[in-house]
Order: structure tokens, then sequence, then C-alpha cells
């Protein structure tokens, strides 16, 4: 039987907030997939380390708004500072691939606080004509499920594929493509540690030429020798009898071999993020270089900033600048550098002027 209200029933589709599938198909089964989750993430220390970086440069960067955006937008919410809350944003974004903050407005519709949400608690909803999206917040506290408006949510995303409907609506965080190399690398480390815990232990080996020792003659062996060459006798000459032979056992050739896998594991986070490998470890011993790589990490920075920048601008109707330049040249050296180079020659490309107010808007005069 035909049903006459087809047409008035609401198929909205609940998307999951992060795009981290639980399983993989392979060979034709269907298997566990064992994602880098934010929490296990934060444990490895270069994985933290890139985070760190990143989302503490990114929330140095200067923000650029007309009044009266500007004000929300330097301080969002009263619980943290403006600086704690795009770090938070930031590391949530590099960390899970979206990040949410519900927006507050006022009477005149211009905002007044921003509130970052745990993607876990967010629900996004794409409407039965899929023409809108909807956000429903599960707060753990009296205000329970609150439903918002896509124009009240900020939803940063990092890389929607758009392979189908639901991909091209929430964004996928670089860990994804870490799942193997992190499990590889954690092996690498319990593997380390077990091979050094018994190479390194015992150091001496004290070897009696004849007969076989009980247990409580080889203790006494052992004390014996430990007594004589340590305390007030550490240091002095070691008196052997025909009956012992001391020698020092060598750690294994292989636990450098093993040490030195732990390597490919910060090239693989490196990679992901896109940070310069010899930025994150402080290399480099050229200036060329240095400055080159100081490109690499701001182009790196600009990534992260324009999903900000443009999620912010479509939900608050004004243009938003994020100016990343400030984090990677904290001293100014090389704006400074730049506008020397300008003013040059005998046609400089810029005016005295100009370049003092070059220099005042990044406040170095």
């Amino acid at each position: 039987m035909i049903n006459p209200f087809t047409k008035l029933e609401q198929r909205s589709m609940t998307i999951p907030s992060t795009n981290m599938s639980s399983f993989i198909i392979s060979n034709g089964q269907i298997l566990p997939n064992h994602l880098v989750s934010a929490e296990y993430a934060l444990k490895n220390s270069d994985i933290f380390a890139v985070i760190n970086l990143l989302s503490s440069d990114v929330a140095s960067s200067t923000i650029s708004a007309p009044a009266p955006f500007l004000q929300v937008l330097q301080q969002p919410s009263n619980l943290i500072s403006g600086y704690n809350f795009w770090q938070s944003v930031t590391a949530s974004l590099l960390l899970n691939g979206n990040a949410y903050a519900a927006i507050t407005r006022d009477s005149a519709n211009i905002p007044t606080s921003l509130a970052l949400l745990p993607p876990s608690t967010v629900n996004v909803i794409l409407a039965d004509d899929s023409n809108s999206l909807s956000y429903q917040v599960n707060y753990q506290d009296e205000r329970c499920t609150v439903n918002y408006l896509a124009s009240n949510m900020l939803h940063f995303r990092l890389l929607s594929t758009g392979s189908n409907q639901t991909d091209s609506l929430i964004g996928i965080s670089p860990l994804q493509s870490l799942a193997q190399s992190v499990n590889m690398q954690d092996f690498s480390q319990q593997l380390t540690l077990s091979t050094l815990k018994n190479a390194i232990n015992p150091s001496i080996r004290i070897k009696v030429n004849e007969g076989a020792l009980s247990p409580e003659e080889k203790e006494a062996t052992r004390t014996a020798f430990e007594k004589a060459n340590s305390g007030a006798n550490s240091g002095r000459p070691l008196v052997e009898d025909q009956l012992y032979t001391v020698d020092s056992l060598q750690i294994n050739s292989d636990v450098a071999k093993f040490l030195s896998t732990m390597d490919f594991g910060k090239t693989a986070i490196s990679e992901a993020f896109g940070v310069p490998a010899n930025y994150l470890n402080g290399a480099g011993d050229q200036q060329s270089s240095l400055d080159m790589v100081k490109s690499l990490y701001r182009n790196t920075l600009r990534r992260y900033t324009m999903p900000l920048e443009g999620e912010l601008t479509a939900k608050l109707g004004v243009s938003v600048d994020f100016d990343e330049s400030s984090a990677v040249d904290a001293d100014n050296g090389t704006l400074i550098d730049q506008i020397q180079k300008l003013l040059s020659g005998t046609n400089p490309a810029i005016t005295p002027v100009q370049a003092q107010q070059m220099l005042a808007k990044r406040g170095v005069i």
C-alpha cells in the first residue's frame, strides 16, 4: 500500500562528527581499524611535539577583522584566554580533522562569545532536502541536547574528500595516515626497551675455572666480588686468583640498529602534518637553509589558518585574517631584512614612510 504521507516524512541524515571508520576491508574480510586516537596520539612524544608546535603558532597569529567582530575573535570565551581558545581549536582540528564552536549572538545578531565543543558531543544533521545542515550537541550538564542552525555553529574542517555526500561535510585528521607508522614505532620502542633491558645487565661475568658451583656458592662468589670492588675498594687494583676469570659483557651491536629504527616514525609524522623535519628537530647549519625551512613552515601554517579564516568569514559575514608571520618570525628579523632589501638600490620598491608603517603594524616601532 502506498503511503500518502511519504513526502511529509523527515528523512534527515545524522553524520558522525569525525570521519574515523572503525573497520577496514582487507582481502574480503572486515577487520578492526586500529586508528590513532587523540588520547593515544598525545602520549607519543613526536606527535605531541607537532600538535603543540602547530597549535601554538596558529594561536599566536595576529587576527584581523572589522569591529565589532574583532573583539569576540580576540577574546572568544570568558573562561579561557583567546590564545588558549584558538590553540584548543587548532589542536582539535589536527587530532580529529574537525573542530566545533557554538556562536552566541546578541539582539543585533552580533556574536558575543564562542563555546568550544568536543567533537564527540556533536552530531551533524543533513536536512531531508540535502540543502542545509544543523548541529545537535549533547551537553553533559543540565542543558542536555541543544540544536543549532549552521549559521550559529563554526565547523572547522581539514581535507573533506567529497568522495560522497557525507565525506564532503566531515574533515579528516592527518592521524589517519599514521596508524601503521605509529603502531610500528610503538612496537619498535617496546622491542628496543626489551633488548636494552636484557642486553645491558649483567655487565660483568665471573667465570669459575674449575668445578660446578651450587646456587649458594654462586651467590657467595658474587657477594665477595661486589664487596671487594665497591665502597672503599672502588677503583683499587683488582686481584684475581687462578680459580676465577673476570670479564665484561659487551652490548650487542644490534641494539644500535634497534634504536635507529625509531627515526622513521618521526619522518612519517612530519610528512603527515606537513612540517619540515629539520624545523621540528631544530636542525640546520646555514642561514640560507634556515630561511628556506622557515618559508616552508610558514606555508604549512597557512594550510591550517585558512580553514579558520574561511569558516569564520562564511559564518560571520565579514573578512577575517590570521597573520601567522609573527609566529614564524618572532624576533621580526626576517621582516626587517625584507624591508631593508625593498629600500635598497637606486629605485626602492617602497618608501621610508611605507617601511615605517610595516614596522608599526608588526609592533616593531
